[in-house]
């Protein structure tokens, strides 16, 4: 019997459409959903040399469905924008759930010169045929649409993906369809991407309605335990089963209607005043011993549970992961995160654990990757050998929230602030963070507007929710982190000259790994200590170490300690030295590339000279950069992967 994977290929559709010329509906040829559909396509009247008009939506019309629809955009476009970013050639489209595309993100691809998917077209089957968005909407799941499986367009040059999005009360909210090219040799990474997507804003809908309640986590595995495929239990203070999401009900082998109303207790076997106890203030893990199994469970106290994000970068389309940081997952000691950095750096980060400790802010700054957010948490976790409790640690992505929710996120609002707030108000990410501290994530992002109000704020050490007159006092640590070089935007007018001084207590720059020298060092202490921490002893090939030190190493810390781990725990266990060839087929290609044995090569074999010979090795390759670019700076510093301040800086020369 042919697998569900061969009936989609392109030859086999090239026969369906032959039949179905003939007047057959080649149903044993099609997926099951792909079928369904093709059978209400013919039903409407429509055939593949069918040609309707699309309905479109005025500009206004557009506006008022927009606002009708604010709290899916609110909630989804951040998330849906960092992914567009990510897939660079895709196009992914919000849209309600009718299926009329409220917002476009990325590439926009044209069909053919009839049809433009844009915002405000309505793609129900009615007049489109087969497509993701629609199928989503009918069959309530995710669905993979391939090229020709589009019933209308035969040669469609693109195939796409969709999952719909429920709210807790099993609702469509709308939908999420991402579209790529129809040649792609892997459409089903597209269809976990869409799903992870639709996941992790699940999860932030179950979080937002169940706040104030104990949430329980399961899952299979301890490692995806904090992902968006872990199921959620919602609890009241008496024990009572609230809500069971869908993946829940999956993992414990029961339908959710049927838990709805029970007692924990009968759940886990376990007395639910002894849970309580056990997790008051912090999460708790649980082993769930039930019929069908062992399970893992982390039951979270009210206001304790972070739901997952998705971090990473899916270059190439291929790439996806997914990460979590909740916010009672132990931080890493600050010495423990710095045994394997330069000495220098190690030097800056203990200086500012110490003004972070006399109550001084923190700036942080560096590219992404390299490891702005675990620095931050380990100065936060070394508040507590100083003050006994560090408190609670707040973070805020200045950059993942749209302008209009910043303020409400920073400063809270009353009750009845404006449509939507939440009865009794919301306290706000200042006043979370009281006795702990504050993280402000890519501050440079930060509008204008909302600078001069959190510098007020910084100075009078009091906060006014919006719509209330009430000044509620905040005593929190600020730790400010940000990829963009933010002296460079206060001489840009981007950013207020007072607030950075402000922030700028004391200011540790992160640098990117290809900026680091004895990069090679680093890596040998990188190794020792994953090493220790899963306590396999594994030679590190010197061969090998010396390519890694060539390498660009474009995701800086996040992609270095990535590689490594990956490759300590996948060795072989008989392995005693972990060699190049010991490495994934990927890893070997991008360190046998010709740049990086052209680096290798120029490497010096002996420490002679230290690091002036190799600054001098640095200047060089910079100056070789900058000519072959025509001495564009901007150019060169694109292709070196580091800013042009770095450039100017490292030539000895003023921009």
């Amino acid at each position: 019997m042919p697998t569900k994977a061969a009936l989609r290929t392109s030859d086999v559709m090239r026969q369906a459409h032959a039949r179905l010329r003939r007047g057959q509906l080649p149903v044993d040829l099609l997926d099951a959903t792909i079928g369904r559909s093709w059978q209400r396509c013919l039903e409407h009247g429509l055939t593949p040399d069918s040609c309707p008009e699309l309905p479109r939506l005025s500009g206004g019309e557009l506006r008022d469905r927009r606002d009708a629809h604010r709290r899916l955009i609110a909630l989804a476009d951040p998330l849906v924008r960092r992914v567009a970013d990510d897939l660079r050639g895709c196009q992914l489209l919000l849209a309600g759930p009718d299926a009329t595309v409220l917002k476009s993100y990325g590439r926009r691809f044209v069909i053919n010169d009839r049809f433009c998917i844009a915002p405000g077209i309505n793609l129900d089957e009615r007049w489109f045929g087969t497509n993701a968005p629609a199928l989503a909407v009918i069959e309530r799941a995710p669905v993979l649409v391939k090229s020709s499986e589009h019933l209308l367009f035969p040669d469609n040059p693109v195939s796409c993906v969709a999952a719909p999005l429920f709210d807790v009360g099993g609702d469509c909210l709308g939908l999420i369809d991402l579209t790529f090219a129809a040649d792609h040799p892997r459409p089903e990474i597209f269809l976990r991407r869409v799903q992870q997507l639709t996941g992790a804003l699940e999860q932030q809908l179950f979080r937002a309605h169940y706040q104030q309640r104990w949430v329980l986590q399961v899952h299979a595995s301890l490692a995806e335990l904090d992902g968006v495929a872990c199921g959620l239990v919602a609890i009241n203070d008496a024990g009572l089963i609230l809500a069971v999401d869908p993946q829940a009900a999956q993992w414990l082998g029961r339908e959710a209607a049927t838990l709805i109303g029970q007692s924990i207790e009968a759940l886990l076997g376990s007395a639910w005043g002894e849970m309580r106890r056990q997790c008051e203030g912090r999460s708790a893990l649980l082993g769930l011993d039930l019929a069908g199994g062992q399970l893992v469970g982390r039951l979270n106290p009210p206001e304790a549970w972070q739901p997952a994000t998705l971090e990473g970068e899916a270059r190439g389309g291929t790439s996806v992961s997914v990460a979590t940081k909740p916010r009672s997952a132990p931080e890493q000691p600050l010495e423990a995160l710095v045994a394997a950095w330069p000495e220098a750096l190690a030097r800056e980060a203990r200086r500012a654990s110490r003004a972070l400790a006399a109550g001084l802010p923190v700036l942080l700054q560096g590219e992404t990757g390299t490891g702005k957010e675990q620095l931050a948490r380990a100065l936060h976790a070394g508040l507590g050998g100083v003050h006994g409790k560090a408190g609670p640690f707040v973070a805020l992505n200045c950059a993942a929230l749209p302008e209009s929710l910043i303020e409400a996120e920073l400063f809270g609002y009353g009750e009845g602030a404006f449509t939507g707030a939440r009865k009794g108000g919301y306290g706000g990410r200042l006043v979370q963070a009281n006795g702990g501290t504050l993280l402000l994530d890519e501050i440079g992002d930060m509008p204008l507007a909302l600078q001069a109000r959190l510098l007020r704020v910084l100075q009078e050490r009091v906060v006014t929710p919006l719509g209330d007159h009430r000044e509620v006092p905040i005593d929190c640590r600020v730790i400010a982190a940000s990829h963009r070089d933010l002296e460079a935007r206060v001489a840009a007018g981007d950013f207020r000259e007072d607030l950075f001084y402000r922030l700028a207590g004391v200011v540790v720059e992160l640098p990117a790994l290809s900026q680091q020298h004895q990069l090679a060092e680093t890596i040998r202490r990188c190794w020792a200590a994953l090493c220790r921490r899963h306590r396999r002893e594994l030679a590190l090939d010197e061969a090998l170490c010396e390519r890694l030190a060539a390498y660009d190493w474009p995701g800086n810390w996040r992609e270095l300690e990535h590689c490594l781990e990956v490759a300590l725990v996948g060795a072989e266990p008989e392995l005693a030295s972990l060699t190049l060839e010991a490495l994934s087929p990927r890893w070997q290609r991008k360190l046998a590339g010709p740049a990086s044995a052209a680096r290798v090569a120029a490497t010096p074999s002996s420490d002679a000279g230290g690091d002036q010979a190799l600054r001098d090795l640095e200047r060089a390759h910079m100056r070789r950069t900058l000519e072959a670019h025509d001495g564009n700076v901007t150019a060169a510093a694109r292709a070196l992967g580091v800013s042009r301040s770095t450039l100017y800086r490292r030539l000895g020369a003023e921009p």
